[in-house]
């Protein structure tokens, strides 16, 4: 008699993982064939100026597959839609979810360009906080610090300056120029005074760096990034003590190639 019991118990248990596989297969079929009700997007632009929009990124996502609400949640390529909003170039910390009610989820958070530069063909780009290459997107204008002159970009844009190696001496003798300028652009603009006096970063043919200022009319030779921060700390103090008291016009060139020597020539 128990042994009867025992088979009906696990023939009963059978039956009921049968049915929740079946219930659940049904389900799952069922909002497969559902229709999705569109994209909702999220873009953190972290307190700066957009890059682009959210309904720019849906506009996008819509013309390489197809608009979302004409669509059977089944017929969704999230995988692909994933990968797209991933390489987008101005987007980072990106994420795609589905509901169960069939709305598609965006969420992404804004890279942060930190200097424009031009490079001597015409082409701009912005290089983020974090070494990242970005398009110049001419709907979109963004203040930010800028630079010209002999600098070579010849990466892609998406790709981080720091992630190649440095067994690769020749890409990275490439993105000399642009280390220099995301180094310098760096102190610049963690520094109230820098921020507002620097208004543009020049690569001299020699690789030397020069500085545009909005006080006078000199040019600031800078030089290499040796010593940059103690460069742009003495620099300031000339600022304060010097040319406040002779005139911001008072001299041509400002030399801080020199260690620990301000040269001023007429």
């Amino acid at each position: 008699m128990k042994i009867l019991v025992k088979i009906l118990l696990i023939i009963l248990w059978i039956a009921i993982a049968g049915g929740v596989v079946v219930m659940m297969s049904f389900a799952n079929t069922t909002h497969q064939e559902k229709k999705c009700r569109g994209i909702n997007c999220s873009i953190d632009f972290r307190g700066a100026q957009p890059l682009m929009s959210s309904a720019d990124l849906v506009s996008e996502i819509n013309k390489k597959f197809g608009k979302a609400q004409t669509k059977s949640i089944g017929e969704i390529d999230l995988a692909g839609i994933s990968s797209f909003i991933r390489n987008n170039p101005y987007l980072e910390n990106t994420d795609v979810l589905l509901t169960v009610e069939g709305d598609i989820l965006l969420k992404a958070d804004q890279c942060i360009p930190l200097i424009r530069y031009f490079t001597p063909d015409g082409r701009q780009h912005y290089i983020d906080l974090k070494g990242r290459i970005m398009p110049v997107n001419p709907a979109y204008p963004y203040k930010a610090l800028i630079a010209t002159g002999e600098i070579a970009s010849p990466l892609k844009n998406g790709k981080n300056i720091f992630s190649v190696p440095d067994t690769n001496h020749l890409l990275r003798n490439q993105l000399r120029s642009l280390y220099d300028l995301h180094h310098l652009a760096k102190i610049i603009t963690d520094d109230s005074t820098l921020n507002a006096l620097i208004e543009q970063v020049y690569i001299a043919p020699s690789g030397k760096i020069q500085l545009a200022t909005k006080a006078g009319s000199h040019l600031v030779i800078f030089g290499d990034t040796t010593d940059a921060a103690e460069k742009f700390e003495n620099l300031k103090c000339f600022y304060k003590n010097g040319l406040v008291k002779t005139g911001w016009n008072k001299y041509d060139k400002i030399n801080l190639e020199y260690k620990n020597q301000i040269v001023c020539t007429k």
